[in-house]
């Protein structure tokens, strides 16, 4: 993330601690003790700087950035890798190279008429999520039966073409909510990663304040409170253990 950080205030690019980062910075301090992904969020006209000038502003070839807009990534959004490290999803398409990332994520504006968008959004990210499932995992019978049934039919699609699609869909909405013609909503969603209708954000709330993160400075939105009753409900009171989201992976350095 220092990385990330330095990139993003030397050349004036807005970002904000997101999701589970934010949670933690406000909770905790930093990370949550039983959850060490980092998550980012930048508005999309800076999510899309970002993306194209990575390369040319990075320190070191050390970092690189995974963009399934480039064949890299079957995620319909950026992860920024240490390539010194290796990780191991529970995912099919283990043909990409993943070191330990931060997930970049882009928040689009929401177009008045965006219920059709959100819909096609969330077909498409369905089909990609059985593209890469690994079928001997899920989190009930169920789900396992489904991924065994659906999988073997989808396996040898493009799960980066679908991310793609993913990604335009967002793309579109934020490009038709900010034209004369629709005049927006005021609004921003994640509509690449997350798709839910009713979890917008007034664009107000990302007025950039600092924010500690394990002993370190980063940007976080002014409004965070509020984001985070939208996202968490009651976010200062911290869940029981049983109801703790943890993500599965396998790390190691090079």
């Amino acid at each position: 993330a220092d990385e990330i950080d330095r990139m993003c205030r030397a050349h004036g690019v807005g970002y904000f601690l997101a999701y589970g980062s934010l949670l933690g910075a406000a909770r905790h301090g930093g990370f949550i003790p039983w959850d060490d992904d980092m998550d980012i969020a930048m508005l999309r006209a800076d999510y899309e700087r970002f993306a194209e000038h990575f390369r040319e502003w990075r320190s070191s070839e050390r970092f690189d950035v995974l963009d399934c807009r480039r064949g890299r990534s079957i995620f319909p959004f950026l992860k920024v890798v240490d390539t010194t490290t290796r990780v191991q999803e529970n995912f099919t398409a283990k043909g990409i190279s993943n070191g330990v990332w931060v997930d970049v994520f882009p928040l689009d504006a929401v177009p008045k008429d965006a219920a059709s968008l959100f819909k096609r959004r969330n077909r498409l990210d369905l089909l990609r999520n059985f593209i890469v499932a690994d079928p001997t995992v899920g989190s009930s019978a169920l789900a396992k039966l489904a991924k065994r049934i659906v999988c073997p039919f989808v396996s040898r699609l493009d799960a980066s073409e679908y991310a793609r699609r993913v990604d335009a869909c967002g793309k579109e909405a934020d490009a038709r909510a900010r034209s004369s013609i629709d005049e927006g909503t005021g609004v921003v969603a994640d509509i690449v990663a997350e798709g839910t209708p009713s979890r917008v954000y007034d664009e107000a709330l990302f007025e950039p304040i600092e924010m500690a993160f394990e002993g370190r400075s980063y940007l976080a939105p002014a409004g965070f409170e509020r984001m985070l009753e939208i996202q968490y409900g009651d976010w200062r009171t911290p869940p029981a253990e049983g109801d703790r989201a943890v993500h599965t992976f396998e790390a190691y350095r090079l």
